[in-house]
Formats: structure tokens, sequence, C-alpha cells
């Protein structure tokens, strides 16, 4: 069974306790495909170490990226254009694209609901303008108020709007109309 990858880093980077080194170091002696596999992480390691940058050459770096972000993003110079101020720069096809879209769902609209008077009619409810005394009914100037309705009344009005209203009379004495 070889060495899987972590441990052989691990080995390269001689971060391995020494139980484990001597194990490592005798199975790549009978091992070749274990010791191919390290000298090429070798060799990638030794790649990566020359292609990194000295502190020098890293203190430039990190000099001009950060005077190169200032200028882009944290200047306080710059002045900031309101947001209908700003140019939309949109290409021919975008726009004809955008008005076909809007021919299409116009027309659309025009399919699907038509231009039919009885179909308006359903999605727009439409009135008569035309108000006098005769369709107009003043609720306020009605004399008639809930007292001046009889109980019959009033039940019969409930029963209609489909209330079931159970009453029941309770009195301390008894209503006979003999007794009194």
């Amino acid at each position: 069974m070889c060495i899987d990858e972590q441990l052989l880093s691990a080995y390269l980077d001689g971060s391995i306790c020494e139980p484990y080194k001597t194990q490592v170091q005798e199975h790549l002696s009978y091992c070749s495909a274990c010791r191919a596999r390290l000298e090429k992480f070798r060799t990638l390691d030794n790649k990566i170490k020359s292609a990194s940058l000295t502190k020098e050459q890293f203190l430039e770096k990190k000099d001009a990226t950060f005077s190169y972000l200032e200028n882009k993003y944290f200047s306080e110079n710059k002045k900031k254009i309101s947001f209908f101020h700003k140019k939309i720069i949109m290409g021919i096809p975008s726009l004809v694209t955008a008005a076909a879209g809007l021919v299409i769902v116009f027309i659309g609209g025009f399919v699907l609901f038509g231009t039919n008077s009885s179909q308006t009619s359903e999605i727009v409810p439409s009135f008569n303008v035309h108000a006098d005394s005769n369709n107009l009914q003043f609720v306020s100037q009605k004399d008639k108020s809930l007292d001046s309705y009889s109980l019959e009344e009033i039940l019969q009005y409930l029963d209609q709007k489909g209330y079931d209203v159970d009453i029941s009379i309770k009195g301390l004495k008894p209503l006979d109309p003999l007794t009194e």
C-alpha cells in the first residue's frame, strides 16, 4: 500500500515525527512509485521557491498595488456622480431586443383580452355618470332607526340574511293574563 499525498508532503516539509519518518523512509526505499511522486513534489516545491518574490520585490509590488487601489477606489478628490446623471451605455442589439419585447407584450395583451366591449366590461366595470334622485338613495335622510322596527321585522330580516336566531325571554314573575 502506497503513502498518501498528505504524508509525502509532510515528509518533504520535515514536519513528521520520528516513528512515522522512519516508516516513510523504509517504504520509499523499496517503492519506486512513491519515490517518483516524492520527486515530483520536490520539483514542484523548487519551482515555487524559485518563483517567489524576495522581500524587496514584494514590498515594491505591495506599495504599487496599494497606491493603485487608493487612487482607483478610495480617492477623496473624485466627485460622486448622481444616479440620474450616469451614462447608460447600451448596444443597438439590446435596444432592438427590448423594443421587440414591448411590442410582443402589447400585441399579446390585445390577443388575450381583445377589444370587445363585453370582454372589457368584465375586466373594467363601467358605471353610468348620469346620477339623479331616481337612482340615488341617501341613507342619512331615512327617519327609521333600529328602534322603529318591530321584533318580527328584525327577525325576518336576519332570517333572510341566513342568520339563525333563537330568542328566549326570562322573567321574574310569570306572564299570565288571567292573574293580572
